[in-house]
């Protein structure tokens, strides 16, 4: 499947610098790596850009190589683990999600299956098309990421990695948008 990127949207759920630390060094740097590449891609394609924060006032911001790219993103605070669980989501972020939306963010098998699972009741047309890049979403141990990735292959979402989205973006090889992606992906 092929994501409608005419309209299109990215959630970033809870990476925060704190739950960032806890993950082993590669994995850290590989989900921030590719939040920033999705980041830059929703952009290129004039979608929506949502993120969340767990609990700010114990787990701090955002890191910042992302925060500084997410000016003008639409944040969230929450306490549920669900983003859906959160009043303010629902009443800012869900109303404006669009056919397509993008997820990443932590952990998998916690804040970002939950928001999936409840995403998918809610979607009672069956319109919503959700896309997981799995070098895009962590947890702390890798049986949990990997329980969780598969758990959402099983309800119908589409797990794919960060290159594949773009390629599928930019759809040809002989453009400066080729040539921006295929820097940022080495």
């Amino acid at each position: 499947m092929i994501p409608c990127y005419e309209d299109c949207a990215l959630l970033i759920i809870d990476m925060q610098e704190k739950l960032l630390n806890v993950l082993d060094e590669n994995i850290r740097e590989q989900c921030l790596k590719n939040t920033e590449i999705l980041i830059e891609l929703i952009k290129d394609v004039n979608g929506s850009i949502f993120y969340t924060e767990q609990y700010p006032n114990g787990l701090g911001p955002t890191h910042p190589r992302l925060k500084e790219k997410l000016e003008g993103a639409l944040r969230v605070e929450k306490i549920a683990f669900s983003c859906l669980g959160e009043p303010d989501f629902c009443q800012k972020v869900l109303p404006h999600i669009p056919q397509t939306l993008i997820i990443a963010g932590l952990e998998a098998h916690i804040c970002v299956f939950m928001t999936i699972v409840d995403l998918i009741a809610e979607d009672e047309d069956e319109a919503l098309e959700i896309f997981v890049p799995i070098d895009a979403v962590a947890s702390r141990k890798k049986l949990h990421w990997k329980n969780a990735i598969q758990q959402m292959a099983d309800i119908g979402v589409y797990t794919t990695n960060t290159e594949t989205l773009v390629y599928q973006a930019i759809e040809e090889a002989k453009n400066d948008t080729f040539k921006k992606y295929s820097a940022l992906l080495r």
